[in-house]
């Protein structure tokens, strides 16, 4: 060992002991601090305040989208009456923004002009209906003997 790892070099006995030693100066310490505030001879020294916590609002923010929803009169309007409507399908906006699935009985039905559009571009066209060929009849027949195969599920 060369005289600088000597001088670096502490083992475990003397390290506790210098821990020891100075939780003790600690104690004696602070029990001659209490002595004296009992005394009268010093102020006590008031507890220090709570760190000021953050609430959720502060941390997480308000989301962008929120705040153009509120400028906008009738996004707002809509924000409103969907927040209070509960049994309908919420529509007011969280954190994923104005798009939303709309439930509305108008978007299930088709629009002619889109149907005709469509009969034009060639979209509609016979040629992609799906046909029953021998490749369906396999697949199904196959799909048959695979559940034959698994037997009748136990009755509960």
């Amino acid at each position: 060992m060369s005289s600088v790892d000597r001088v670096a070099y502490m083992d475990n006995i003397r390290s506790s002991q210098i821990t020891e030693q100075i939780n003790r100066e600690k104690d004696i310490q602070r029990k001659y601090f209490q002595e004296q505030e009992a005394a009268g001879r010093i102020v006590p020294k008031p507890p220090s305040p709570a760190p000021q916590r953050k609430s959720l609002l502060e941390t997480v923010g308000i989301p962008e989208h929120v705040q153009t929803i509120k400028q906008d009169p009738e996004q707002a309007l809509s924000l409103s009456i969907s927040k209070h409507t509960w049994k309908a399908n919420p529509g007011y906006l969280v954190r994923d923004g104005p798009s939303m699935a709309s439930v509305m009985k108008k978007d299930y039905v088709w629009d002619e002009d889109e149907i005709q559009l469509m009969k034009e571009q060639g979209h509609l066209d016979k040629k992609f209906n799906r046909r029953r060929d021998e490749f369906v009849d396999y697949s199904e027949a196959s799909a048959r003997m695979i559940h034959l195969k698994k037997g009748a599920a136990p009755a509960k």
